[in-house]
């Protein structure tokens, strides 16, 4: 078994340019034995690391039965600046997987939405990797919603056509962009739902996406009927160990990197939202 606190290499196989300003990277593992030992859950980060320039924590969105190891990452910082400056064949830090995933429990065969905005649709797309793969299996509805800012900054938009075969997809840009031609909704991702009805009971809801974006939803949800106990977010802190040492990622009474960063609503209802946690 390897030691997660210890990086370990990866090499690039492939990178793809998601938007302007996203990228997604598939890396291979390069030791034999911790590539069969690694394994993670729909949701859990790794620390990707340069030497000399440092780590990030950034989501896994792959499935865990591809082959290769996806990371969807937007440039912002020095790290990611300095990945996104590499390519096919360069070796990468890898440190993990940590943190608290998605409760794929509460997924399978039970209704799903799952809500997310902008670069947020990185650590669920695992998760609806995972309920494409059980798709003819399935019992319970999946409807997923998703908001970027313009058409061009849709991430995975090559892959929604194929999850419309299978659940019910409602896409929402703030803006239209003119020289673009767009037939779906122009607005926040809180107008998709309230022009769609579901069972507010018999439901869990997976969210991810600017802060904000997430308050609104589940103001929105709440009234709706949803219970706090069924609604999960995964929440972004500056992360430094991913082991609740540093203590960077306090947030209220938690660690980001441990205790989530998919955390059930109700548990944190009372300091989401406020300044400084």
């Amino acid at each position: 078994m390897y030691d997660r606190s210890i990086p370990f290499g990866a090499t690039i196989k492939w990178m793809k340019k998601e938007t302007r300003d996203t990228w997604t990277y598939a890396l291979r593992i390069n030791d034999r034995e911790i590539k069969k030992s690694y394994c993670f859950q729909p949701g859990q980060f790794n620390m990707l690391s340069l030497p000399g320039i440092g780590e990030a924590a950034i989501s896994i969105s792959s499935h865990a039965a591809d082959h290769d190891l996806l990371h969807t990452l937007k440039v912002a910082g020095d790290v990611t600046t300095a990945i996104s400056k590499m390519r096919a064949g360069d070796v990468i830090g890898v440190r993990g997987p940590f943190g608290r995933g998605w409760p794929m429990e509460e997924a399978d065969n039970k209704n799903v939405i799952i809500i997310a905005g902008g670069v947020g649709i990185a650590p669920l797309r695992s998760v609806m990797r995972h309920l494409a793969a059980r798709h003819r299996d399935r019992s319970g509805k999946v409807m997923i919603y998703y908001g970027a800012k313009t058409p061009k900054d849709i991430v995975y938009r090559d892959e929604f056509p194929r999850y419309r075969d299978m659940f019910s997809v409602f896409l929402a840009v703030d803006k239209a962009d003119p020289e673009e031609y767009w037939k779906g909704e122009v607005g926040l991702v809180t107008r998709l739902l309230a022009k769609t009805s579901f069972d507010p009971l018999g439901t869990t809801v997976f969210i991810c996406g600017p802060e904000v974006m997430m308050r609104a939803t589940i103001s929105d949800l709440l009234i709706r009927g949803v219970p706090g106990e069924k609604i999960y977010l995964s929440m972004e802190r500056h992360m430094n160990c991913g082991m609740g040492i540093c203590g960077h990622c306090f947030f209220g009474p938690k660690f980001v990197c441990k205790d989530g960063p998919v955390f059930r609503y109700a548990d944190i209802a009372d300091f989401l939202g406020l300044r400084e946690v």
